[in-house]
């Protein structure tokens, strides 16, 4: 069968750094979990930074390392490539990967720091066939796609509502809780939104999304951190809550009584949050099985769109004086996770 070669764009923490911290389960990077994906193989990788890249040929016996990813696009012939650096530069890493003749890229989220830009992802991979995966690593967790299951089979009856509790920045982490909110619920209507410190790179915000399938859904993300994060889901039947503390725990709760939830396999817990885990090699195995069947993926581009577009909407509901903001959004350039200053000079420099 065939092995897949892989260029890493950016040698960081998610990219390998966090395999050095003990408390952390292992495998949970990019590197380590192609290494770890017997059908993938890291070929190439690029770094400006002089001591992270050399440390990073060295860890993962990379044959190329290059300080240009440019350089590296242009002289590799790679499958994947895997986008491992802050938002602003996604748009352009992931277009000229695209145009270079890869099959597939697994973007870092935030995918794009603009709506438009993740329009301008998306259309190009479109246009050269190229699979995008997002790393919205919770559509690839046992435990949440159990929940998935639960919701579809009826075991709670007609999902009605849900609230999520958690204190972080939107676009860092709440991305990847509102793209839960969506696999749950499906595609939002509307929001409303206020952003507690609306001057900060990252602002935390709280809000309202309403779902088309009906499901109301209230969202605190400003005084949620004693739990890290809190979901509850609630049916016509019964109810799911998602805690987590060192690891997720989930509770599911049938006409008022407690029910063991689903306990996880044994072949699945490398593919379960908890323990400072991610499920990084599930990623990399939908993107290999994505490549061999030609179909997409768990977390595609769309999806990664639709995650920054609900983070967006508490940001122009802000603007709106809090007011309810209809999907899809209207402005598609106002920006996440850059000053609204530097934010032409920083992404189209002259």
């Amino acid at each position: 069968m065939t092995t897949y070669t892989v260029g890493v764009i950016g040698c960081g923490r998610i990219a390998s750094l966090l395999e050095q911290e003990p408390e952390r389960g292992t495998p949970n990077t990019h590197a380590g979990c192609y290494d770890h994906v017997d059908r993938s193989r890291i070929v190439a990788a690029a770094d400006a930074h002089d001591e992270r890249r050399i440390a990073f040929g060295a860890r993962w016996d990379v044959p190329s390392m290059y300080a240009s990813w440019e350089e590296m696009l242009d002289k590799e012939q790679l499958d994947i490539v895997s986008v491992c650096t802050y938002p602003v530069p996604h748009r352009d890493m992931v277009v000229a990967a695209a145009e270079s003749g890869v099959k597939a890229i697994f973007c870092e989220k935030s995918m794009a720091v603009t709506l438009r830009e993740a329009d301008e992802m998306i259309e190009v991979c479109e246009k050269h066939g190229v699979r995008l995966s997002i790393n919205h690593g919770r559509r690839f967790d046992w435990q949440y796609r159990k929940i998935g299951e639960l919701l579809s089979d009826g075991t709670i009856g007609d999902l009605r509502a849900m609230s999520l509790h958690y204190s972080a920045g939107l676009a860092n982490n709440g991305t990847h809780y509102f793209d839960m909110l969506r696999y749950f619920a499906g595609d939002v209507a509307w929001a409303m939104g206020r952003l507690e410190d609306p001057t900060a790179l990252d602002p935390r915000g709280s809000g309202y999304f309403s779902f088309k399938s009906g499901v109301e859904c209230v969202v605190n993300g400003v005084t949620g951190a004693n739990a890290q994060y809190l979901f509850e889901l609630i049916g016509t039947e019964g109810r799911i809550a998602v805690t987590n503390g060192r690891g997720p725990g989930f509770k599911l709760f049938v006409k008022g009584e407690e029910q063991s939830f689903p306990a996880v396999p044994d072949d699945q817990k490398l593919n379960t949050f908890g323990n400072g885990r991610c499920v990084i090699p599930l990623s990399v195995e939908d993107i290999v099985t994505s490549l061999d069947r030609n179909e997409d993926t768990v977390s595609t581009g769309q999806d990664g769109r639709a995650a920054l577009e609900m983070v967006l909407s508490f940001h122009e509901s802000e603007k709106a004086g809090n007011s309810r903001v209809d999907f899809p959004l209207e402005n598609i350039d106002t920006p996440v996770l850059v000053k609204q200053a530097d934010f032409v000079s920083a992404v189209r420099p002259e």
